[in-house]
Order: structure tokens, then C-alpha cells, then sequence
């Protein structure tokens, strides 16, 4: 093994130099750029879901999943802030400093809470669309917009429970980096253990139960497709059956797009943990650290725009969301 090969595997793939520049191009300005977005987009959408009037489950659903959203987009760009602040701002500052680096640390642990929620809510609208194709009529008085709410709720409630409990024990220490010589804050005690255990298991879960879904709903898109098409040159009350399953399949085309949506931005993380159980140096310590690091920053972009983009599904897709974008924000549609 000549020199150059040897060096090349030490860096572990990407050199600390090439780090360094990717750092600054995803926390400096993909990041924040794409929360700044998805924070605006989730504001327009909770607007506009509110107007909508939330008696439906879906509408609740969607607002519920907006308002998550626009949270995780609000402790992104909280943290970018505050890693320009320590890394840019006050370096070498002293008290400030070291305000700016806790909230950091303290912005990506409360991250943790609004992406459940959004998992969760996600989770929901789907099972739900799932269940309006399989069981129409005994959906609609056993899955009401209320018992969707109190799902919701119940299942946010335990995750919140579950990461007090994990994050609760942390406090902030000051140490010295070993790379660059320089203070560094970090939050000690926490129960990684647990947070990897949980993180894990409801990602998987949440996963597998999407996919799922998409599956299901997607064979009821091509047959709902098929139906109208043999519906165009029957009689009125096969014309008005049609068009009730037209806008059944519109809301089932939103559930889907939202949902794959999801599965793709979600898809990052699931490879990160897959890599890190087959290949022991991929993680913060290892060989593979810098690869490590550079994977958890594109999953932090993908999990911000997987919360910015849902608006244009909701624009192109939902003709009742469309409509009520027109009138709060000054157009008349057309």
C-alpha cells in the first residue's frame, strides 16, 4: 500500500479540508436557507388550514402537521444561527461564546421533539387514508376527526415524556477541543443509549408502516383511474359516482405525495443507521468521522426540506387549499 492510499484511508474518504468547506456550505447556507423556507411555508400553511375551518380529520391532520413543521424549521434555523454566532461571531469571546454553543446543542435536542410529532401526525393521515379505502363507511363513525386528534396527542405526549426522561439528566460542561486546542461546550449525561434505542425503533416503525401505506393507496389510485374511465359515457348518477371518487382521489394523491415525500427525506437517516451497525468506524470517533459528520449534516437538510415542501402538494393537489391561498392572500381563483 503505497503512501497516498494509506493517507487517503486515515482521512477516512473525505479529508478534514474538504470537511471544512462542506461544513460551511451546508451550515452557513443550505441549511439555513432551507429552514428560512420552511418556516415561511408552514406559516402559510397553518394560515390557510385554519381558514379551511379544522372539522375534518384531515384538515386537522394537516394543520397538526404543519405546526410540527414550522417548529423543526424554527430549531433548524435556530440552530444555523447559533452555529454562525460561536463559529464566526464571537469566536474566541469568551462568555457569549459559550451562550451561543449551548444553544446550539440545546436547539438539535429539541429538534428531536416537533420531528416526532410530524412522524406521528404523518403516520396518522395515512393509516387513516389507508382505512377510508379498505372499511369507507365504518371509517367515517369509528375514526372520527377528534379520536384522529386524541391519537395524535396521546402518541406525542409519550414521546415528549421519553425525551424529558433522556435529555432532563444533561448539563453543560467546558472543555478543551483536542483538534483545535480551543473551549468547547458539551452536553454531558445524557442517555444516548436510550436516544439511539428509540430514535431507531420509531424511525423503522414509522418507516415500514409509510411504505406500507404508499402501497395500498397507490392500488386504489389506479383503481379509482380505471373506474373514471369507464364512468365518461354511462349515465348522471355513474357521472356524479365518479366525480365523488375524483375528489376522493385527490385527497388520497396529496396523502400519497406527502408520504413519499416523507419516505424519501426520511431515507438519509435510515442509511446513516444501517452504515453505522455494519461498519463499526462510521461514527463520530471512528475512522469514518468525517464521513459520519458529513452524513448527519445532509440528514439534517433533508429532514428540514421534507418539512418546507409539503406547501406545493398542498397547492397543486388540494383544490379547497388552493382556493382559500387565493382568498386569504389577495387573488381571486380562477
Amino acid at each position: 500500500m503505497d503512501n497516498s492510499t494509506a493517507g487517503f484511508i486515515a482521512q477516512g474518504l473525505i479529508s478534514d479540508k474538504t470537511l471544512a468547506y462542506l461544513t460551511v456550505l451546508f451550515s452557513l447556507v443550505l441549511n439555513p436557507a432551507t429552514a428560512v423556507l420552511g418556516f415561511c411555508a408552514n406559516v402559510i400553511n397553518v394560515v390557510v388550514f385554519y381558514k379551511m375551518g379544522l372539522t375534518d380529520g384531515v384538515t386537522q391532520n394537516f394543520f397538526i402537521l404543519s405546526i410540527s413543521d414550522g417548529c423543526l424549521a424554527t430549531t433548524s434555523l435556530i440552530v444555523s444561527v447559533s452555529y454562525i454566532l460561536y463559529t464566526k461571531v464571537y469566536v474566541g469571546v469568551g462568555g457569549p461564546e459559550y451562550t451561543a454553543q449551548v444553544v446550539y446543542n440545546a436547539s438539535i435536542l429539541v429538534g428531536f421533539f416537533p420531528h416526532s410529532v410530524s412522524m406521528i401526525t404523518t403516520i396518522v393521515i395515512a393509516v387513516v387514508r389507508c382505512l377510508c379505502v379498505a372499511i369507507p363507511l365504518r371509517v367515517k363513525i369509528l375514526v372520527t376527526a377528534r379520536r384522529q386528534l386524541a391519537v395524535i396527542l396521546a402518541f406525542s405526549s409519550c414521546a415528549a415524556g421519553f425525551l424529558i426522561f433522556a435529555f432532563s439528566p444533561s448539563r453543560a460542561v467546558l472543555v478543551e477541543n483536542p483538534l483545535t486546542n480551543t473551549p468547547l461546550v458539551l452536553l454531558v449525561d445524557l442517555k444516548w443509549l436510550q436516544i439511539t434505542i428509540y430514535s431507531n425503533v420509531t424511525s423503522y416503525i414509522g418507516f415500514i408502516t409509510i411504505i406500507i401505506c404508499v402501497i395500498i393507496l397507490s392500488i386504489s389510485l389506479n383503481r379509482s383511474s380505471n373506474f373514471r374511465e369507464k364512468s365518461t359515457s354511462t349515465s348522471a348518477s355513474a357521472g356524479e359516482q365518479a366525480r365523488d371518487k375524483g375528489r376522493e382521489a385527490r385527497v388520497i394523491k396529496t396523502v400519497v405525495f406527502v408520504s413519499i415525500v416523507f419516505i424519501l427525506c426520511n431515507l438519509p437517516g435510515i442509511a446513516i443507521t444501517l452504515i453505522g451497525l455494519l461498519v463499526k468506524e462510521f461514527s463520530s470517533v471512528g475512522i469514518y468521522r468525517n464521513a459520519n459528520l458529513l452524513s448527519l449534516m445532509i440528514m439534517e437538510l433533508f429532514i428540514v426540506i421534507n418539512a418546507t415542501g409539503n406547501v406545493f402538494i398542498y397547492y397543486f393537489f388540494n383544490t379547497r387549499y388552493r382556493i382559500t391561498f387565493y382568498a386569504v392572500f389577495g387573488k381571486q381563483s380562477k
